[in-house]
């Protein structure tokens, strides 16, 4: 069989490729390629920073938990104690605490009424050992 032939104009071609070099230079791929491929790489790499500072978040809440409930054992365990120690106090030793208050009120009160007795005493002591001359210079109290 012998070959074919046709003849084919070559200004459509020449206008082809011309047209398919503007398209390539107007949309370079391969730099827009990269590009894309360092923005998904970038956009990883923060997701996988956010992964490793959730955990890191997640374990400190959860150490704070534990340290908040152990707080709160403590203190509970106080103020029982506390609780038991006031109502003891209270029921037994009010009454003594009371006694013990008027006791010191009765000592503070006669011990009051010693010391005006003696003042009394001391002013007339001074008062009667005095000149009857310096008496009259005396401011008179009223």
């Amino acid at each position: 069989m012998p070959e074919e032939f046709e003849l084919v104009p070559l200004d459509p071609i020449k206008a082809l490729e011309r047209r398919i070099e503007r398209l390539e230079q107007s949309i370079p791929k391969h730099t827009a390629s990269l590009e894309f491929l360092e923005l998904v790489k970038t956009n990883q790499q923060v997701v996988d920073d956010l992964v490793k500072m959730n955990s890191q978040v997640i374990h400190r809440l959860l150490s704070l938990t534990d340290a908040i409930n152990n707080l709160v054992s403590k203190l509970n365990d106080f103020m029982s104690k506390f609780e038991i120690a006031t109502s003891e106090v209270s029921e037994e030793k009010l009454g003594e605490l009371e006694r013990e208050q008027a006791r010191i009120r009765n000592e503070y009160e006669e011990l009051s009424q010693r010391l005006a007795k003696l003042e009394k005493r001391i002013n007339a002591m001074l008062l009667a050992k005095m000149p009857v001359s310096s008496m009259r210079k005396l401011p008179v109290k009223k």
